[in-house]
């Protein structure tokens, strides 16, 4: 499915995004920022986790 290839990098690059901009902020962020953003990481991982779950079903389901 190319879509979901699509998809994949983004999320990818996403995160990568992320990560860069944490390691830029390290020594600006103050602890409770850092885990702020720990926790929207995963929270961001999740929904990915639900999307493809969602993506699987629509295609067994062929739509």
């Amino acid at each position: 499915m190319d879509t979901k290839k699509k998809l994949e990098e983004l999320n990818k690059e996403s995160l990568q995004k992320l990560e860069d901009y944490v390691q830029s902020k390290k020594d600006t962020l103050k602890e409770e920022d850092h885990e702020k953003l720990h926790n929207a990481k995963e929270e961001w991982q999740n929904a990915w986790d639900k999307l493809m779950e969602v993506l699987m079903v629509l295609e067994r389901l062929e739509i």
